[in-house]
């Protein structure tokens, strides 16, 4: 049972690190626009969304951790 929940809590931590991903290089480009164009307010608020996509992609990647932990069997049995 321990081994289906860590599947499914890499699937999941995989799936959140892909969709957060795009989303921050999306707005990173967005970023690099509105600081060539002298903007500040839209450069605030993108730099506020890449900060923000960037720490939930590594929480994602950090279930994807957890996930492999908890599939690998790491238990020494002694004879």
């Amino acid at each position: 049972m321990k081994k289906v929940v860590g599947c499914f809590a890499v699937v999941y931590g995989v799936g959140l690190s892909i969709y957060f991903g795009s989303w921050a290089l999306r707005d990173n480009a967005a970023l690099e626009v509105a600081v060539k164009a002298d903007i500040p307010s839209r450069e605030l608020r993108h730099r506020i969304n890449v900060f923000s996509e960037g720490v939930w992609f590594l929480m994602s990647n950090m279930i994807v951790l957890q996930g492999v932990s908890m599939i690998s069997d790491n238990t020494k049995k002694e004879d």
